[in-house]
C-alpha cells in the first residue's frame, strides 16, 4: 500500500525529480547519488565491458556509466520509462521486461547494477530479483545496490517520513531485513557493505563465485 502522493509523483515528472533532489541532498547531489554505484566497481572493471542497470527508469543511473565508456543495457517494465530513457540516453541498450524474470542470457554481463530499485519489491520477489542477478553475471562478475537502509538517530524521523508519503510496505520490510546475508545466502561473495548519508542509504558490492552456478529459488 502507499500514499496518493506516490503515483502523483510518478505521473507529474517534475515530482519526483524534485523529491529526487531533495532526498540525495545528504549523498551530495543528484549526480552524486546517480553515480554510487559506477564509483564502487569501475577499478574492478575492464573499460567497455557489459553492465546491466536493472530497473533503469529513464536511464539517469545508467547514464554515469555510459560516460565512462561501458556498454550499458537498461531493462525496466515500464514501456514508457524506456521511452524517456531512448530520448535522453541514446546509447543504451533497451530491454522491457520483468526483474524477477529477465528476458537475457545467463552470464551476459561483468556487472549489475540496482540502484534505488530492490525496495519496490516484496520479499519473495526481491529474492527472485537477486537469483536472476547471479544467473545474468559472468563468472567473477559484480553486483551493486544502492538503496535504503535505516537511518541514524538524525534522518530517522524524515525518513520515516519519506517512507510514508512516497514508500509502499515493500520499502518497510526492506528496512527490516539484512540484505547482506540474503546475498551470501543466495551464494554470492565477497559482500560489503557501506552505509551514507546518516545511515539511511546503503552501497552494497557483491561478487559472483568463479564457477557461477545460480541457486535455483524453491
Amino acid at each position: 500500500m502507499s500514499s496518493f502522493l506516490r503515483p502523483l509523483a510518478y505521473r507529474h515528472r517534475w515530482i519526483y525529480d524534485t523529491v529526487t533532489a531533495v532526498s540525495s541532498l545528504s549523498v551530495g547531489g543528484v549526480e552524486k547519488l546517480r553515480g554510487l554505484g559506477l564509483d564502487a566497481l569501475k577499478s574492478r572493471l575492464e573499460p567497455g565491458t557489459a553492465v546491466l542497470d536493472l530497473c533503469c527508469g529513464s536511464g539517469e543511473a545508467a547514464a554515469p556509466w555510459l560516460a565512462a565508456g561501458f556498454e550499458v543495457t537498461g531493462l525496466d517494465i515500464s514501456e514508457h520509462a524506456l521511452d524517456l530513457a531512448a530520448k535522453r540516453h541514446p546509447a543504451l541498450k533497451r530491454v522491457e521486461g520483468l526483474a524477477e524474470d529477465p528476458p537475457l542470457n545467463d552470464h551476459q554481463f561483468s556487472a549489475v547494477q540496482l540502484s534505488v530499485a530492490l525496495h519496490e519489491f516484496p520479499r519473495p520477489e526481491r529474492a527472485q530479483v537477486l537469483s536472476s542477478i547471479r544467473r545474468l553475471l559472468k563468472p567473477g562478475g559484480w553486483l551493486v545496490i544502492v538503496d535504503l537502509h535505516p537511518a541514524g538517530p538524525w534522518l530517522q524521523l524524515p525518513q520515516q517520513l519519506f517512507c510514508a508519503l512516497f514508500e509502499t510496505d515493500t520499502a518497510i520490510a526492506m528496512l527490516q531485513d539484512d540484505l547482506v546475508a540474503e546475498l551470501q545466502a543466495l551464494g554470492f561473495t565477497s559482500v560489503g557493505q557501506e552505509l551514507l548519508a546518516g545511515d539511511a542509504l546503503q552501497r552494497i558490492t557483491a561478487q559472483t563465485p568463479e564457477n557461477n552456478t545460480p541457486q535455483h529459488q524453491p
